[in-house]
């Protein structure tokens, strides 16, 4: 039986700053958060890492973070969007080339991975929230476009899935308390996973996660424990060439302690393209 393989993908929540940050340490990583992290990525042992909000993952400024080192994983591509903003793909097997699709603001990532079972691509896009949702859809379009073969996208896609159900109005109170317009917040992110889902749907792109792994990614108790406005927003989707195994957001203690995101896991096999000899 062909072998199995596990992705995680993970919002790091600005690079594992601290979250109460002086001047003097501002872009020092958090070690309790880190060592948190760490924890989460141990327990899950993950082939594949996929890091968003990782700062400094390429050389900004004269500083840079090795999250690779930090994960222990021998292989990474990473590359930054605004300043020190970035994206990290970490994997235990060879990374033989990665490429970047960016805006103004934000970019993503996308690199094939050269597993023992066959190559794959793993690409990743953490949208800005209050970015227009057909113009999300668009970006992650312009990321995987003419990418064939097993193929992955995954990251903190800052919208809702169509198929969660979601109390439109209970959601409105629930954003009331940390957002000036609630009712326009909470469209965005239902609106934007129409947008975006259908997108990678015609790509052949479909939700990874069983049903009954699809448990709210945010927020986690280290950003607030009241979770009335908890929602998945963290997703995998895969094409038909992955056979999905199992997955699951995972929660965790040190997933509450690492991030204001749980991280979500997936495993997989590499299936046969149809019409491969």
């Amino acid at each position: 039986m062909t072998e199995c393989l596990r992705l995680v993908s993970f919002n790091i929540l600005e690079g594992l700053r601290p979250i109460a940050r002086s001047v003097g340490e501002q872009r020092d990583i958090d070690r309790e958060r880190a060592e948190a992290a760490k924890a989460v990525v141990t327990d899950l042992r993950p082939d594949i890492l996929v890091l968003n909000e990782a700062l400094f993952c390429r050389q900004f400024l004269g500083r840079t973070v090795d999250y690779a080192g930090l994960f222990g994983f021998p292989c990474q591509a990473a590359a930054l969007y605004d300043d020190a903003w970035g994206n990290a793909i970490l994997s235990r097997f060879p990374i033989t080339r990665s490429h970047e699709m960016q805006i103004y603001n934000r970019g993503g990532l996308a690199s094939v991975i050269a597993a023992p079972t066959g190559e794959l691509t793993v690409a990743s896009y953490h949208p800005h929230p209050s970015r227009y949702p057909e113009n999300k859809a668009s970006d992650f379009v312009r990321l995987v476009s003419g990418v064939t073969g097993p193929l992955i996208v995954c990251g903190d896609l800052n919208c809702i899935s169509p198929e969660d159900a979601i109390d439109r109005s209970a959601m409105i109170e629930a954003f009331r308390s940390f957002s000036p317009d609630a009712e326009a917040a909470v469209d965005q992110f239902i609106e934007s996973g129409r947008h975006v889902f259908r997108a990678l749907g015609e790509l052949g792109l479909k939700d990874a996660i069983p049903l009954t792994g699809r448990r709210y990614s945010i927020p986690t108790d280290l950003i607030n424990t009241d979770k009335s406005s908890a929602m998945r927003i963290d997703h995998i989707l895969a094409n038909d060439v992955i056979e999905i195994v199992g997955g699951e957001v995972v929660h965790s203690a040190a997933s509450n302690r690492a991030s204001d995101h749980h991280p979500v896991l997936v495993e997989f096999r590499l299936g046969r393209i149809q019409g491969a000899n």
